[in-house]
């Protein structure tokens, strides 16, 4: 159990890592064009398509951390009413269909990459657009990877009786 947390704590920390990268590099690139704009009358061309990329990148590596985090889903009247024992139950069967759906969602990701775009479309930078779009997927194999986890640890504290151990994502945590 304690390989699973160490696991799913260092992919929240490189998560989180990579989030402020690139909310910092939009913010300074964003006032930078603000800047160039207004006092010169010009601006970087290849800015505004990164900064939308960056977006994409930063909201789905976001959802990611927040599953890791129990953000991402929630039902929270059943925390307050049911025993610790029937609350490990019901998260295990939450996480585990999130788990499935979101699984599905890699998949399809993966199909729209491979097919929806083409190994010949470029960017501005002359990049392939798979690159900036790659993250779809990767970020609802997260989604399912820390779906997966909880899963895991819900199932021993449901069997071992733990309730701390079913909590690694917040104090407040959610199903």
């Amino acid at each position: 159990m304690k390989l699973i947390s160490v696991v799913d704590k260092i992919l929240s920390i490189i998560e989180a890592t990579l989030i402020t990268t690139f909310l910092t590099v939009m913010v300074m690139l964003a006032f930078l064009q603000v800047v160039l704009r207004n006092l010169f009358s010009f601006g970087f061309l290849w800015a505004d398509p990164l900064l939308r990329y960056l977006v994409v990148w930063v909201g789905f590596l976001g959802a990611a951390l927040a599953t890791k985090e129990g953000k991402h889903l929630g039902i929270d009247f059943l925390n307050r009413y049911l025993q610790p024992r029937l609350l490990h139950a019901a998260r295990t069967t939450v996480d585990s269909f999130a788990a499935i759906v979101a699984f599905l969602l890699t998949r399809a990701a993966f199909q729209f990459l491979l097919e929806g775009i083409t190994a010949d479309e470029m960017d501005l930078f002359g990049l392939h657009k798979r690159l900036y779009f790659g993250v779809i997927p990767c970020a609802f194999g997260l989604i399912t990877l820390h779906f997966a986890i909880r899963v895991v640890l819900d199932l021993h504290a449901f069997f071992t009786d733990k309730a701390e151990v079913a909590q690694p994502h917040s104090e407040k945590s959610q199903i």
